[in-house]
């Protein structure tokens, strides 16, 4: 044979195995770009439930603010014993993680100022007891936020500062929540009023690292957290840092920013990502198409050169090697588009479906309805019996709900207890409520699995195209939001976007 006529062999199977390797290239880059997509995304939720966890406990401590202020309001007369009596049976509780203490500090007027020294200071604690007597109208940071607690009438909260209960060479990561206290018998409409009637304060003292460390557990892992006084992450502002002021080993790929308001003062949020949370969050897709496709190319290549170099037996091999690429190609597509436990549609496919739906949607004047479906009490049941037990849920849930849907709607599972429904067309918000429904009863019908029997529940947040979003980014972001508040409001129900809250 002439070397032109082996150059000619070879150069077939060669042109074949670099197109099909060109596809695999294109297929891992999609797979790549879809990957990234869905983790950013789970990155940017789990930057607003950080902040939203931050709001919630703050509202916490602020409820039991006014709890201590009522019980002054109540009273004529509160003595230590009873301040401190209260105070041990309000602050139960894992939420008041963080309070370092809560103090009493009476208004004294002086002749040229005023003063606020701390009269009572609970849980009795060395620290707390060091502080009484001490008067806060020294204190730049403390005067001022005394001062606007007592004009406005409303809590007021510090800028960082120092404990008096911490060491003096100690950080500046603390801050004081304050309500002002009135006489009972006094008009309270004016500036003028509330300060003729001020008798003093009351006010919670926190540590931020202790705020923040009972929040660990609440968010997910690999997230740096830095939380800064204002609205500008600058160093001397620095608040709390999960990293213990050490710089990241690894380059950050997500870095997102959120704002916490708490009594009219501003905190800024800095979350970034580590290894971990991509390692976690990551898919293996790309990789599986990449090494499946480069396995496929030289197979094709190896084919192509058997079919030439070996007539006798090319019919035989390319109707086996076909099929096999069929299956093989049909298995690389289940695995890009669809979740493996569940095999529904997975974050990337049910982002085409969106798109394509709302296309037609806007074609045909047309409407539709999205639901994000939160499962509660999940968590407990999968530490209670094993991922084996909680991934059968997670098929038995999909199952039952796949049955309240119809044919041209669709279920996708985007991870963990998290599902959503699109539901096109729709005539109107009851068509969605009645399906949401159906969901809702299903769910929280009995499950038997491996001799247990287990109940859970769903959360669902309900977004109507076009009322709600034009788009699939604005629609799914109203669709999570009224899902966090249908869980606020209590779990095991809908909300749907732009509801009022219940009075």
């Amino acid at each position: 044979m002439t070397a032109a006529q082996r150059l000619r062999e070879l150069l077939l199977p060669l042109v074949a195995g670099f197109g099909a390797l060109a596809l695999t290239l294109v297929l891992w880059q999609h797979e790549q770009q879809a990957n990234q997509a869905a983790m950013a995304a789970h990155f940017d939720a789990s930057v607003r439930q950080t902040a939203a966890r931050i709001d919630q406990r703050i509202a916490v401590y602020t409820q039991m603010l006014r709890g201590v202020q009522g019980f002054f309001r109540a009273s004529d007369l509160v003595n230590r014993e009873d301040f401190a009596t209260y105070v041990d049976a309000l602050a139960q509780g894992p939420e008041f993680a963080g309070l370092q203490s809560l103090v009493y500090s009476r208004a004294v007027p002086g002749p040229d100022s005023l003063h606020a020294p701390m009269i009572y200071a609970a849980p009795d604690l060395t620290g707390n007891q060091r502080a009484v007597g001490h008067d806060q109208m020294i204190d730049a940071a403390r005067r001022a936020a005394l001062l606007h607690a007592r004009d406005s009438g409303t809590l007021a909260i510090s800028q960082r500062l120092r404990l008096h209960s911490d060491t003096q060479d100690g950080p500046e990561s603390a801050f004081i929540l304050y309500l002002a206290l009135y006489r009972h018998d006094r008009p309270l409409n004016t500036q003028a009023e509330r300060r003729d009637a001020l008798t003093g304060w009351v006010q919670a003292a926190f540590r931020m690292k202790d705020l923040m460390s009972s929040l660990a557990g609440e968010t997910p892992p690999g997230l740096d957290v830095q939380l800064y006084d204002g609205i500008e992450p600058r160093p001397d502002a620095l608040l709390y840092d999960s990293r213990g002021g050490q710089d990241a080993a690894a380059p950050v790929r997500f870095e997102g920013r959120e704002f916490v308001a708490a009594a009219g003062h501003d905190w800024c949020l800095v979350v970034r990502s580590q290894p971990e949370f991509e390692r976690r969050f990551g898919s293996k897709a790309a990789e599986i198409v990449l090494i499946a496709g480069i396995s496929l190319s030289a197979l094709i290549a190896a084919l192509i050169w058997q079919l030439i170099t070996c007539q006798t037996r090319a019919h035989a091999q390319a109707r086996s090697m076909t099929q096999e690429l069929r299956e093989n190609a049909e298995v690389m597509r289940l695995m890009a588009q669809h979740d493996p436990l569940t095999l529904l549609p997975n974050r990337a496919l049910f982002s085409d479906r969106l798109q394509s739906v709302l296309a037609r949607a806007r074609r045909d004047t047309t409407r539709a309805a999205l639901m994000f479906v939160d499962l509660d009490r999940f968590k407990p049941v999968n530490d209670a019996y094993g991922h084996a037990v909680g991934d059968d849920l997670l098929r038995e849930v999909s199952r039952r709900m796949k049955l309240c849907l119809r044919e041209s709607d669709t279920l996708a599972r985007l991870g963990g207890d998290e599902f959503v429904v699109l539901l096109a067309p729709v005539d109107a918000a009851d068509d969605a409520r009645i399906v949401a429904q159906r969901i809702l009863q299903t769910v929280e019908e009995p499950f038997y699995i491996a001799d247990h029997r287990l109940s859970v529940s769903a959360s669902i947040g309900i977004a109507l195209y076009p009322d709600q979003g034009v788009d699939d980014l604005a629609l799914m972001k109203a669709a999570d939001d009224a899902m966090y508040v249908a869980k606020d409001r209590g779990r095991g129900r809908m909300v749907f976007a732009g509801d009022p809250a219940p009075a």
